[in-house]
């Protein structure tokens, strides 16, 4: 019954989403998201363990769907510390502060340099052509 529920919550979101607005700061959103811990699991600039740059999870293509997400989340999982993700009701994430995060998490984006345009790796490539170490 909750897999039905989840679902059922997953198509509102996507029905809600046709008429939905922008919402978010992302300044505010990039403090919450290091206040409220969320780079222990996806990294400073979200690319890590759990990555979320790049559109990376479905749970992410709306507003609506992320903040049903972290609601469902709340309401039908005990907090259990063994669980990867927090639980985040609204009286200890609102949904504005909620948002926020999103749009943070949206304008990040996914795009290392080049190997060879890193100082140290062009160093230690350099070295590994010539067979040898470079100082």
């Amino acid at each position: 019954m909750k897999t039905f529920s989840f679902l059922r919550i997953l198509i509102l979101g996507y029905t809600l989403e046709a008429g939905a607005q922008d919402f978010g700061d992302s300044g505010k959103g990039s403090e919450l998201y290091y206040n409220f811990g969320c780079y222990s699991c996806h990294g400073y600039n979200a690319t890590m363990r759990v990555r979320l740059t790049n559109n990376a999870s479905d749970i992410l293509s709306s507003e609506t769907l992320f903040l049903s997400y972290l609601r469902l989340r709340a309401d039908r999982n005990p907090v259990n510390p063994n669980s990867g993700m927090p639980n985040y009701a609204a009286d200890t994430l609102s949904d504005s502060d909620a948002l926020d995060i999103y749009a943070y998490i949206k304008s990040v984006r996914d795009s290392p340099p080049n190997i060879t345009d890193i100082p140290v790796m062009r160093q230690m490539l350099n070295a590994a052509e010539a067979g040898g170490t470079e100082n």
